[in-house]
This record gives structure tokens, sequence and C-alpha cells, in this order.
């Protein structure tokens, strides 16, 4: 596998990143290569991110299966997967792309290749058309140099505020600008011919170390009045149109001269066939009687690399029309996949499992931020056969009779009951709402009291009071649920219906702020990967989307336990915000592998180990096992959690109002 050691992005994805967005499953009997949705989500929106970090504008970034890459004016497409070595030009262009949206005024490329245009008209008034003659084609010139001399323009400005980024933009010219093959053809003077297209190649090679500034007879002087190091002096897209006129001026007084000195040759020569001549005459056909400047008799070029530049020309001419071709392809399903991860904030972090300081074992773990219903779509597989509109605007029809239907069906009456039984606690929860004030006076200190100031001439000097009121603590709670598949059926329904109860219960109060995630792991056996789902959070989250999404809900993979917690402990203590904060744990077993820890790994002592760290910077743990029974796992769930795990039916409304209430007696608060 390639590694990024070379690569301009390896400082923020690490010398071990893989560029290769795929793996290999072997769980069948052939290997097959399957992408890596949640890593190349998650890049992709680290790309993103670039870009309005260096636009300083909120600019969208797609990343599709299309053929192209362009910009609208608006919005970034990048047609691409990201693979390999394309990866860096990637991020090159979709800066250069976002940077077009920040700078480029797109009013004046409007109708560009239309007679009677403002743009014609802004064309005309630079001295471009006095005969009034123009052609489509010709405006359309004028726009190819305009595009080239307003990227060097904007380049200009991000590669100089933005030094930090410069190796993209240097990575994406080295892909369409410095081909091996360009740089042959401007060393061996290649495209020498006073034609349009001819100088178009040179001028948008000027970039180039190789170019050769006297294979035309305008280009020196276009080079001339170009100026790239001195091109910050173009301020915006209407300077650099001025510019572009005036280089097209030039190129079209030297085709002309040239056209009309072949018009000359060319009767010259029709003279002299019609001079009579001798009938024993001999012609010897020498290199002399060629042109000269015929790049095809003079050309150092192999026919293949000949073939090859004229690919490469029109790559270059594709990127500066905003039509870069792709840089791979994803299938239309695994870049659903990718855009849904990433638009739901998916991250891929780094744990680390054990070894030593020098040497850390390190697992790639999977954080889902956002649970909608597009990661619905995909949490049940359901891309391929219905859409979004069919399963949650005309509800579970077109799964009537399913599997998935059965499922929605139970977990719809769990998610109902949880909210019948949340409305319960939350009635309980209701004296939080009050605030009881107590007003003592007749102090000797405080704030005046204004009914006692008359008693001041009588020497009375106790006329101040205080205001005391009291006020409830804010709670943050977090609902960790163990997904995985030994919870299916009655233990994960119950998991969430606990859970709901307490979401219902907070919404119907204030200072209690509640999410709830589910953790498993995604990939097969051989690749499997701690992921946590963020499902709800009332501080953005309305119940209706624990009505809509949550009866959708199902397990997913092993039992990931302290390598999960250990992904999201430090971004719950942020959430707090200095609020109390308490982690409730639904579980039903034993840690599992992952894929990347040792064959002797022991999930029992590194979960003790992460819980311990969450309590040591003030995280309130309280675990209930799911369905426990005592014994062997008894002992393993408390050396995990603490001896003030509980072993409790979670749908028990008594048990988990007394153990939320033991909580808040013990910070200091009741219920």
């Amino acid at each position: 596998m390639k590694k990024f050691k070379n690569y301009g992005s390896s400082f923020w994805l690490s010398n071990d990143f893989d560029t290769d967005f795929t793996s290999w499953d072997k769980s069948g009997y052939k290997k097959r290569k399957v992408v890596e949705h949640t890593k190349l989500a998650s890049t992709q929106r680290a790309i993103s991110n670039f870009v309005n970090i260096v636009t300083g504008k909120q600019i969208p970034v797609r990343f599709i299966e299309s053929n192209s890459s362009y910009t609208d004016g608006n919005t970034v497409t990048i047609g691409t997967n990201l693979d390999g070595n394309n990866f860096d030009p990637a991020v090159g262009l979709a800066l250069h792309e976002g940077s077009h949206i920040a700078f480029t005024d797109f009013d004046i490329l409007k109708d560009c290749n239309k007679l009677g245009s403002a743009f014609h008209k802004t064309v005309a008034m630079q001295g471009c058309d006095p005969d009034m003659n123009m052609t489509s084609e010709q405006l359309m010139i004028i726009k190819d140099i305009l595009n080239w001399v307003e990227d060097r323009r904007i380049d200009y400005h991000v590669y100089t505020t933005a030094p930090g980024y410069r190796v993209y933009y240097e990575a994406m010219y080295d892909k369409y600008f410095n081909d091996k093959v360009i740089d042959k053809a401007l060393a061996s003077r290649e495209k020498t011919q006073e034609t349009w297209d001819d100088y178009l190649f040179h001028i948008i090679n000027f970039t180039n170390p190789n170019r050769q500034l006297n294979s035309l007879k305008a280009l020196l002087e276009i080079w001339n009045v170009i100026d790239l190091k001195n091109i910050n002096r173009l301020k915006n897209t209407q300077d650099a149109l001025v510019l572009s006129c005036e280089i097209y001026k030039l190129i079209k007084k030297a085709v002309a001269l040239e056209e009309s000195q072949e018009q000359i040759n060319s009767q010259a020569v029709k003279s002299d066939l019609d001079n009579d001549i001798p009938e024993d005459a001999e012609f010897e056909i020498t290199d002399n009687d060629n042109d000269a400047s015929s790049s095809s008799s003079t050309s150092s070029l192999s026919a293949s690399q000949q073939k090859k530049l004229e690919k490469v020309i029109q790559k270059q001419k594709e990127f500066l029309n905003d039509d870069a071709k792709k840089i791979g392809r994803l299938s239309k399903k695994d870049a659903r996949i990718v855009e849904t991860l990433k638009n739901s904030g998916t991250e891929s972090r780094e744990v680390n499992v054990g070894g030593s300081e020098s040497a850390p074992v390190m697992v790639t773990t999977t954080v889902i931020k956002k649970l909608n219903q597009a990661v619905v779509m995909t949490l049940n597989d359901m891309f391929d056969t219905y859409s979004a509109e069919e399963v949650f605007i005309h509800g579970a029809n077109p799964l009537n009779g399913s599997y998935e239907f059965s499922c929605y069906q139970d977990m719809h009456k769990a998610v109902t009951e949880g909210i019948i039984l949340g409305r319960q606690l939350g009635r309980k929860l209701q004296i939080r709402n009050e605030e009881r004030t107590l007003k003592n006076t007749r102090l000797q200190s405080g704030k005046i009291d204004k009914r006692l100031v008359s008693s001041l001439g009588f020497g009375n000097e106790s006329v101040f009071h205080r205001i005391v009121t009291d006020q409830f603590k804010n709670f943050f709670i977090h609902i960790s649920i163990d997904a995985s598949g030994s919870m299916r059926g009655k233990r994960f329904e119950n998991a969430v219906k606990s859970a709901v109860a307490v979401a219902q219960a907070a919404s119907m109060t204030t200072g209690i702020r509640v999410q709830i995630s589910l953790r498993g792991t995604t990939g097969d056996y051989n690749s499997s990967k701690s992921t946590t789902l963020y499902a709800y959070d009332s501080a953005h989250d309305k119940m209706s989307k624990i009505k809509t999404l949550f009866p959708w809900l199902k397990t997913f993979g092993m039992t990931p336990e302290g390598v999960a917690f250990e992904s999201i402990y430090r971004d719950i203590k942020k959430d707090a915000k200095g609020d109390e904060c308490i982690f409730i744990n639904y579980s039903d077993g034993m840690p599992g592998g992952v894929h990347g820890v040792s064959y002797c790994w022991d999930g029992v002592d590194y979960t003790r180990r992460i819980v311990n760290k969450m309590k040591e910077i003030g995280i309130h743990i309280i675990s209930y096992f799911i369905d426990g029974n005592g014994g062997y796992g008894m002992n393993q769930f408390r050396k995990m959690y603490g001896q003030e795990a509980e072993f409790i039916d979670p749908t028990s409304l008594t048990k988990v109002s007394m153990s939320l209430n033991r909580k808040f007696l013990e910070l200091g608060e009741s219920v």
C-alpha cells in the first residue's frame, strides 16, 4: 500500500495514512475491494474545511461520481474519490475552484460566447472588435485567455496569503501543467506555427520552467505584457479581462501578419508555376523547400509522444474551462454513502490501546456525530432499494411484510412506550423548573431596604436586606447504548426505551441536556472498527427526531466498550460545558476485539482504565447490565464500571429514577 511520506497531506493525515481508500474484503470465497467510506468521508470534510479556511467563506464542496470537476459560482464539485497519487492534486483543485467562488466576478463571464452580450461589449470597448465582425469563436478565445489570467491572479493571492497550502497547488500544477511530455515539447520547440492554438499552448505553459519565449514572434512581448512577477497588480476580474484583451490583440496581429505572408508566398508560387518550364527540367526536393517552422518535419517527439501531448493539451484546456476530468471514480452507491457520512460529521479517530509511549499501539475508530435519514438508510442498507421519500414521507409501506418492517414495528413500540414512561418521569422532575427565593431583612449589611429608610432617623442601623435564590444545578447526561449483535431484540429495545424515557423527561424540564449514542463495530471480522453513532442531542434535536428515526435503529457488529469510550469521552466533557456530567451505560456483555489489537488484548482491563480516566476528569458513571444474572458476568462488569454498576431491568421506571435520584443526591440535588 502507498503511504503518505512525500505528500502535502501527510502532516495532518500522519505518515501512516493509507492513500488507497479501499481495502480487501476477505470474508467471502474471493477477495474483493471495498471502499473505506468513513475514511474517505472524513477526509473529504477536512478538504471542505480547507476551502473555507483559505477563502474565508462557507463554500460547499461536493465529491460526486461525475466525470468532471468544476464550480458553478456557488458550489465546488470535485469528481474524484481521492485515490492514491491523486490526493494532493484533488486538494489543490478544491482550493483553486473555491478561490474562484471567493474572488472571481462571474457576472463578467455571463453569456461570454454571445455576440452583443455585456462581455462582448466590454471586449469591443478594449479595441478587440474595431470592425464589429467578431465571431463567437473569437469571443471564446478571449474567454480562454481570461481564464488563464484569472487563474494566475487568484492563485498568486492564495499562494502568498496562505503559504501552508502551497504544496497542494504545486501538486495540482504538476498534474495538469508540468507533464514530462509538455517539458519535452517546450524544450524541443514544438508548436511553433504562428497560429492561435500554438500561441495559446505556449501562454498556458508560461509557468513551466522550460518555456521558450522565442518560439513565436510575439511571445516575448506577450510575456512582458503579462508580467507574471507583478500579477498582483490585477485587483479584480475586470482588470484580468483588460489584460486578456491586450494579449488577444497581440496574438491577432501576429497571426494576421503570418496569414498575410502566407498569402503573398502562395501567390508568388502560383506565379512561378504559371511561367514556362523547360520539359527537361529536374526538381530536387530538399529540407529547405519545406516550412522550416513545421513541427511535423522537425519534431523530436515520437508518434506516441505526439498523441500523448495532444491529450495533455486537451486536459489543460478542460482545466482552464473548469471541466477538469475525474481523478478516479466511485460507484453511485459508494458516492452516496460517502456523502451521507460526510454530512453526518463522520470522523476517523486514532485510539491508543496499548504499547509504550515510544511505540503506542493505535487502532482506527469511527465517530458519526449526527444521525439523519441518510445514515438510517445506510444502516439498514436500503440505498439500492428505496428512496428517503418512500421510507420517511410515505412511511414504512415500501417495506411492508419484510423482516425490516417487523423490526421497525418492534422498535416503534419500544420508542412509544419510552415516551410514555418519560412523561411520567418528567412530571417528577418538574420541581426543577421552580426557584425558591428567601428574603432576609433588617440586616447590618447588604442592599438598603427602601421600606426601612425612614427608621434611620430613630437610630435604626439594621436597614439592609439580602435575597437568596435557590436553583437546581444543570446536568449533562450522555447515554451510551451497546448496539452489538448480542443486544438484538428485547435487550436493545429495552435499552432504547429507557434512553428515550430519560430524553423525554429532560425535554419537560430545564437544566438537563441529554445525548444518546450507540456503539458497535463496522466492517468484517478481519477489519472491524469501533463505531459510535450520536443519535440524539437535546441541545439541537427535538423529540420528533426520536419518533421519526429511532424506530429504524438496529444493532451492528461487536462490543467495543473501552475503545468506543476512549474515542468520545473528551468530547463528552467538552459538551458538558462545566455542568455536572453523568455517563449512563447500557450493556449486556464483555468487550470484543477490534481490528488492530493484539491477540492477548484484555478488553476488560482496558475498559476499566478508560472508565477510571472518565471519573478522574469529573464524569460520573451509572452502568446498567441488561438482563444480568450475576456470577462471572457480574464480577467482570463491576471490574470495568465499578461497584456501583447495577444489574437491572432498564424498562423499570422506578429503578431508573432511583438510580438517577441517587446520583443527583450524591451531587447535591434531589428530585
